[in-house]
């Protein structure tokens, strides 16, 4: 047996470089130039006025002011009568919904319809879990917003899955599909949430219509990439039998394929809801009718308690919304549940039963007046009382806490780290930090990502943006290089120790359920207003998927490798070292390349409490009116997320090429 898994293994062979070609001293040789340039050469040599594209703010402008013009018209252009339909579609969709959850089935029978659905499908502990959540917004006294927020993501959702399914059917049987469409959910997901607020607006304006696109841009991806994995998952003897005695490509599709990956597609529909739920709360800022994000993006400066028990309605709606679609998908498992005729019947009756139990309390509550009731029995008062003075002991400069814990750790994090990095990247010529940054993604990744590096920052230059790209990418990197070292360290040791394993995996389960936002609230306040809260959000925010992805790399190592090097005489600090890490570069890369993406996605929402930067200028885009700022942050956003994603790529899959 065990000479069989060693001939079976695929070779990995490393071709050592010397020390003076490797990837490390090139890089570092690179970098040693760039700070001789930037203490020699003179420190004005700025991205010259000349090459920047001065008119394109006012282009964006003027596209804004047209279509709010053929608004006012009789005769509007089609353009506008387009997008106009689609808006008034979607408002209207989500205010009908948010209606029938608020106001005609009051929040008992909204209650008990959620705990039933939770019951039929999920079973006792998904039912409990949602009548906790349904409570706790009802005790918060954030019912209504709560209920605007889960009508806006309902219908994202379900007009996400609406696109997604069919397109991940497709690109699951087609690969010529998924080879089109994959570059393109790669945009989508590369740039981060806040980028999409500003290009949205210009179109849709704000309100409901333009919250349901934005967070549609988002959530589409991950339905598509996870129906296309359930379809393609489907054992290929099933369907060769299934074509061998004469299904035709629509019986195929909905007889075998679709119900053999009813787990994943279950999964996608758990994904989706996660990646709409942390979008539509950043919407909230171009939602003109309320939910959980007004208050949140409201109460950072004016109500930071009333700030602080929104974002916690969100995280119980988060966590809600993951733990009940994840039991549904393993309560429905086809594997694991096979209804009878007697169980089918039952299950009608069930339904009947509990159409019937909503009904009744729907009736009960508008005769009892249920929302006057609400309104005497919520905490929010008192709850808002307590995290004041919270937040009073927190922010009091004699307290040990602010003295010797984050005070000195937000300096530290200023003055030596963030600080000097944007000094260096904002005062070396622009012409050096543009050569460097090419050179040094050339050497890490090969001609292409170089290649990509170079365009996306010229066109950062050329659209006005280079000082603000620059003071953005060095919180980017400074947080990065936090969460790479974080996940790394905990990735191993989680792979070494089942211990560690058990302990890290709840902690990475309820950090990577939180909307990104959410992040942010409870290090405005325990922390001095500046860099600090968006990079240590940015920081909890992304490690989780890097210590996922590590320690399932160094735990999938080949166990021959692991075991010849043990037979040599390996100790085990040398077997993780010479042979564990080495063959899980590729995780590890892959691990370095989400955790930036997600590192940027919260430095730029950080801008809007006091980061700065490209962040502050789409909030403030937004909430001046200044559509064509905000639109060219968004797109220098937009190139600097291309061209860190495409560098940190490397060149995964290789397994030649030296290492370093």
């Amino acid at each position: 047996m065990a000479a069989s898994s060693i001939a079976a293994a695929p070779a990995a062979v490393f071709s050592h470089r010397p020390w003076w070609r490797s990837r490390t001293t090139l890089v570092a040789a690179i970098v040693a130039v760039m700070v001789i340039c930037h203490l020699t050469l003179s420190r004005t040599l700025t991205w010259p006025n000349s090459l920047v594209w001065h008119s394109l703010t006012h282009y964006l402008d003027n596209m804004q002011n047209w279509l709010a013009a053929e608004g006012d018209k009789t005769h509007p252009s089609i353009v506008y009568r387009v997008i106009h339909g689609i808006s008034s579609a979607l408002d209207a969709l989500v205010r009908w919904l948010y209606h029938l959850l608020s106001k005609w089935l009051t929040w008992p029978a909204t209650t008990v319809l959620g705990g039933l659905l939770s019951l039929r499908f999920g079973g006792r502990r998904a039912a409990a879990i949602m009548v906790a959540s349904f409570a706790a917004f009802a005790t918060l006294g954030l019912w209504d917003e709560s209920m605007q927020t889960l009508a806006l993501m309902l219908v994202a959702v379900a007009l996400s899955l609406l696109v997604g399914v069919p397109l991940g059917v497709l690109a699951g049987r087609s690969d010529r599909f998924e080879r089109m469409i994959t570059p393109v959910l790669d945009a989508m997901q590369i740039v981060p949430a806040f980028a999409y607020l500003m290009p949205v607006v210009i179109f849709f304006s704000v309100g409901p219509a333009a919250a349901v696109i934005t967070t549609m841009v988002y959530s589409v991806p991950p339905a598509v990439r996870i129906t296309s994995l359930g379809i393609r998952s489907v054992p290929a003897n099933t369907v060769e039998a299934a074509t061998a005695i004469g299904s035709t490509g629509r019986q195929l599709l909905w007889k075998v394929q679709l119900p053999l990956a009813r787990r994943l597609l279950l999964l996608s529909v758990n994904q989706t809801i996660l990646f709409a739920l942390s979008m539509v709360v950043i919407a909230g800022l171009i939602n003109t009718e309320g939910g959980l994000g007004a208050p949140v993006t409201n109460g950072l400066n004016s109500n930071p308690a009333l700030a602080i028990l929104a974002g916690a309605a969100i995280v119980v709606m988060a966590i809600a919304l993951d733990r009940v679609t994840e039991a549904i998908a393993e309560r429905t498992d086809p594997a694991r549940r096979h209804l009878d005729v007697a169980g089918r019947k039952r299950a009608r009756v069930a339904t009947v039963a509990a159409l019937a139990a909503i009904a009744v309390t729907a009736a009960l509550g508008h005769a009892f007046s249920a929302g006057a009731a609400y309104s005497r029995w919520t905490a929010q008062d008192w709850l808002l009382a307590r995290v004041q003075s919270v937040l009073d002991y927190v922010q009091k400069p004699t307290t040990f806490l602010f003295n010797e814990i984050t005070n000195p750790l937000g300096t530290f994090l200023v003055a030596h780290l963030l600080q000097p990095l944007d000094t260096f990247l904002v005062e070396t010529p622009w012409f050096v930090t543009l050569a460097g940054l090419t050179a040094i993604a050339f050497i890490l990744s090969g001609i292409r990502p170089a290649a990509t590096t170079a365009l996306m920052f010229a066109l950062i230059g050329a659209i006005g943006e280079w000082r603000d790209a620059m003071d953005t990418f060095s919180q980017v990197l400074v947080a990065t290089a936090i969460a790479v070292v974080l996940g790394i360290v905990l990735g191993v040791l989680a792979a070494e120790s089942n211990r560690v394993s058990r302990v890290v995996r709840p902690i990475n389960d309820i950090l990577q359920t939180l909307p990104q936002l959410v992040y942010v609230i409870p290090f405005v306040y325990v922390f001095p207003i500046s860099y600090v809260p968006g990079l240590i959000a940015s920081v909890l925010y992304a490690f989780p998927v890097v210590v996922r992805l590590v320690e399932r790399g160094v735990r999938d190592v080949a166990p021959p490798a692991v075991e010849a090097a043990g037979a040599f005489g390996a100790t085990r600090l040398q077997v993780l070292v010479k042979v564990k890490i080495p063959l899980a570069r590729d995780a590890i890369m892959l691990g370095i390349n989400q955790g930036l993406i997600m590192v940027l996605a919260v430095v730029v929402i950080a801008g809007l409490v006091g980061s700065g930067a490209l962040g502050y200028a789409v909030a403030a885009g937004l909430q001046r009116g200044q559509f064509g700022i905000g639109v060219v942050a968004s797109i220098a956003i937009l190139a600097m997320g291309i061209a860190l994603d495409r560098v940190t790529r490397g060149n995964r899959g290789t397994a030649k090429g030296g290492q370093g």
